[in-house]
C-alpha cells in the first residue's frame, strides 16, 4: 500500500499535508499520471526518485524502465486525442540550422512531407499535457498537423537527416579552424626540408667519413637517451598525492553526465559492457551513454538492438566517409551529446561505480581551467602470462606514477585513450579530437595544455584486460607510437611557439617524455648492438676500440640496466601486493618485452610514410574475472 494512501487511511489530514509539501510542478505530473491511468505505487518511486535527483516522475520512469516509451506516449497520444507515431521518415525533415539541438532536448520536429499544411511531431511531458490539450482544443486548424512521438523518434531522425553535414564537421573542424594542430599532412615543408636535410647529412657523413660520422652519431643518440630517462626517473622517486576534496555535502542537483563508448566488430562484448555502464553510481536519468557504431558494422549494430539496453543508452551511427579512426566518430557522436561533461570509454572497460562521482567533485571544486581528468587504468588479468604481467607493470607506471606526478606540476599530459572526463564546453573550444591522429588521446592533452587548460588526475580505477599474444600487442602499440610520432611532428611544426605555450620547463619535459618515448623504443636494439660490438672487439687486441668508445660503451650499458630498472620500480612501487604476485615472474622476460616495444616503434615509423591514418584495432574478448 503507497504512503499516501497509509497517511489517508491513518489521517486525511496527515494526507493532504504530505501532497502539500511536494513542489508544484511534482503535484502536477503526479495528478496527470493518475489520470493517464498509471499505478499510484509506480508513481510513488516516480516522485522518490524525482525528488532525490531534481528531475521529474516523468523521466525517472522512463529511464528506470518502469514504463517503456512507446507505450508512454501513446497514452498521451490518446488523451490529447492525437495520431501517435513511434518512428519519422528522416526524408520527411529537413537539415535546418540548429537542427542539431534537437539530438539534445527532443521536444519537437518541424516535418516536411511536400504537403501544402505544415506538420509537427511534438514530444510533450506529462507536466504540461492539460495545458497543451485546452490549447489544441480552441484551435483545432493546429490539431490537424500534430502527431505525437517518442524522443528517440526525434533523435533517430535528427541524427540520420544531418549525418553528411555532421560527418563533414568532425573531419574537418580542427583543420579548418587551427591548420597548425592537425595531423592531417603529415610533414610541413619545413619539417620536410630538415629531415631530408639531416638524412642526407648522415649518408653523405658515412659514406665520406664514416669513423667519425658514427662516434658522433653515438655521441647524441647515447645522450638523448639518457634524457629520456629522466621524467621517468622523476616520477620513480616522486609520491604525488592525490588531491584532498572537501568533506561538503554532494549537492542534489548532479549534472547530466555523457559516456561516449566508440564501438567496432564489438558484438561480443555488449552484455559486459551494459553490465559495466549500470553499475556506475550516477542517476539513470543523468546519464547519457552514446555507443558510437560505424554504419557498416552490422553484427555490433544488431547486438546492441537486440539487448534491448535501458533508456540512458542511445546508439550513434556514423555514417561511412573520413578517416576511419576512433577519434573521428567520437567527434561525430559529440554533436549529440547532453552532458556538462563527457567521458570516454572502451568497449572492455570496467570503470568503478564511483568514478564519476569522484571526477564531478574534483571538477566543481577546481578551477575552470581545469579541463579534463585522467583516471588509472589498471590491467585485470595481471597472471595470465608475461606479455600482461610486464603490460600491468608499464600502465602501473603510467597511470599511478608517470601521469599524476606530470599534473601534479602543471606539465603537458599525454592523456591515455580511455577514461579521460571532460568539461565539455572546454572539449569543444578546443574543437575535440584531431580525426587524423591514431594517438588523439595525447594529441589532446598537449593541444589543451597549449591553449591555457589544465589536466589532472584522479584514483577510481577503470579494469581492462591487456592482449595475451604478441601479435595483438605489437599492432596496438605500433598504433600508438604512430600517434606519438604525429603528435610530436605536430607540435614540432613551430618549436619557439610551442616553448612559449609551454614555458621552458614544460617544452623540456614534454620532449624529454613524448620525444624520450619514441627515441628510447627506436634506439633501444642500438644499445645492444654498440656492447656487443665493442665486447667483440675488445677480445681481439688488433681492433682496439679505443677510450671513447669504451666510455659510451659503458654509458650504453648503464642505459639498458637503467631502463629496466626504472620500468620495474617505478610500476611495482605503484602496484597493491596482489598485482605484484602476478607479475612476478614476468620480469624475466624484460629484455624481449623492450625488443618487441623498438619493433613496434620502427613499424609505426614506417607506417607513418605509407599509413599514416591506419587504426589497427585492437581485439576484445569478455574478462575472465
Amino acid at each position: 500500500m503507497s504512503v499516501f494512501r497509509q497517511a489517508a487511511i491513518r489521517t486525511p489530514d496527515r494526507a493532504s499535508a504530505a501532497l502539500r509539501s511536494l513542489p508544484k510542478a511534482i503535484r502536477k505530473e503526479r495528478q496527470m499520471l493518475h489520470r493517464l491511468g498509471f499505478d499510484e505505487s509506480v508513481i510513488e518511486e516516480g516522485i522518490k526518485a524525482a525528488l532525490a535527483n531534481n528531475t521529474t516522475i516523468e523521466k525517472e520512469l522512463l529511464f528506470s524502465g518502469a514504463i517503456a516509451s512507446v507505450d508512454y506516449y501513446s497514452r498521451l497520444a490518446r488523451y490529447l486525442v492525437l495520431p501517435f507515431e513511434s518512428h519519422i521518415d528522416p526524408d520527411c525533415v529537413t537539415d535546418r540550422t540548429g537542427i542539431d539541438r534537437l539530438l539534445a532536448d527532443p521536444r519537437g520536429l518541424r516535418l516536411d512531407s511536400g504537403e501544402t499544411e505544415r506538420r509537427f511531431a511534438v514530444v510533450p511531458t506529462a507536466g504540461d499535457l492539460a495545458d497543451l490539450h485546452l490549447r489544441l482544443s480552441s484551435r483545432p486548424e493546429v490539431r490537424r498537423c500534430v502527431i505525437i512521438t517518442t524522443p528517440e523518434a526525434v533523435r533517430a531522425a535528427v541524427w540520420k537527416t544531418g549525418e553528411g553535414r555532421r560527418l563533414t564537421n568532425a573531419v574537418n573542424e580542427l583543420m579548418v579552424w587551427e591548420p597548425r594542430f592537425s595531423a592531417r599532412i603529415v610533414f610541413w615543408g619545413k619539417q620536410g626540408f630538415l629531415l631530408g636535410g639531416s638524412a642526407a647529412t648522415l649518408l653523405a657523413g658515412l659514406l665520406f667519413f664514416p669513423a667519425e660520422t658514427l662516434l658522433l652519431a653515438h655521441i647524441i643518440f647515447t645522450t638523448l637517451y639518457l634524457f629520456a630517462l629522466l621524467v621517468r626517473i622523476a616520477a620513480a622517486r616522486a609520491r604525488p598525492r592525490p588531491r584532498a576534496l572537501k568533506p561538503e555535502a554532494e549537492p542534489p542537483d548532479l549534472p547530466v553526465y555523457t559516456v561516449l563508448i566508440p564501438l567496432y566488430r564489438e558484438a561480443g562484448m555488449i552484455a559486459q559492457l551494459s553490465e559495466s555502464m549500470q553499475r556506475i553510481n550516477w542517476p539513470p536519468s543523468r546519464l547519457d551513454i552514446k555507443l558510437v557504431c560505424e554504419a557498416d558494422d552490422a553484427e555490433t549494430i544488431n547486438a546492441i538492438t537486440r539487448a534491448r539496453l535501458p533508456a540512458q543508452f542511445e546508439l550513434v551511427v556514423v555514417p561511412a566517409g573520413g578517416p576511419r579512426t576512433k577519434p573521428n566518430a567520437l567527434n561525430y557522436a559529440l554533436c549529440g551529446a547532453r552532458g556538462r561533461f563527457v567521458v570516454i570509454y572502451d568497449a572492455e572497460d570496467r570503470p568503478h561505480p564511483d568514478q564519476l562521482r569522484e571526477a564531478w567533485n574534483t571538477f566543481r571544486q577546481s578551477p575552470k581551467e581545469l579541463a579534463c581528468l585522467q583516471a588509472p587504468l589498471t590491467i585485470s588479468n595481471v597472471g595470465k602470462n608475461w606479455i600482461t604481467g610486464l603490460y600491468a607493470c608499464e600502465y602501473s607506471g603510467l597511470f599511478r606514477g608517470i601521469l599524476p606526478f606530470l599534473a601534479l606540476h602543471r606539465f603537458p599530459i599525454p592523456l591515455g585513450g580511455t577514461s579521460n572526463h571532460f568539461r565539455i564546453g572546454v572539449l569543444r573550444a578546443c574543437r575535440g579530437w584531431d580525426p587524423y591522429n591514431v594517438a588523439e588521446d595525447a594529441d589532446l592533452g598537449l593541444r589543451m595544455h597549449r591553449l591555457g587548460y589544465s589536466c589532472g588526475a584522479i584514483t577510481a580505477e577503470t579494469l581492462e584486460d591487456a592482449p595475451t599474444a604478441i601479435r595483438p600487442w605489437i599492432a596496438q602499440r605500433s598504433r600508438w607510437l604512430k600517434g606519438w610520432l604525429q603528435t610530436a611532428l605536430v607540435a614540432l611544426r613551430e618549436p619557439g611557439r610551442l616553448r612559449d605555450e609551454l614555458g621552458l620547463l614544460g617544452f623540456a619535459v614534454f620532449l624529454a617524455n613524448t620525444g624520450g618515448m619514441i627515441l628510447s623504443s627506436l634506439l633501444h636494439p642500438l644499445l645492444f648492438v654498440s656492447v656487443l660490438t665493442t665486447g667483440w672487439l675488445l677480445l681481439h687486441p688488433a681492433s682496439n676500440p679505443g677510450p671513447l668508445q669504451q666510455i659510451l660503451t659503458g654509458i650504453d650499458l648503464i642505459n639498458i640496466i637503467a631502463s629496466y630498472w626504472i620500468f620495474l620500480r617505478l610500476g611495482v612501487s605503484k602496484m597493491r601486493k596482489e598485482e605484484m604476485l602476478g607479475m612476478r615472474a614476468s620480469a624475466f622476460w624484460l629484455p624481449l618485452y623492450w625488443l618487441m616495444l623498438s619493433f613496434s616503434a620502427w613499424k609505426a615509423f614506417v607506417e607513418l610514410y605509407h599509413a599514416p591514418y591506419l587504426w589497427r584495432k585492437t581485439e576484445h574478448k569478455p574478462s575472465e574475472k
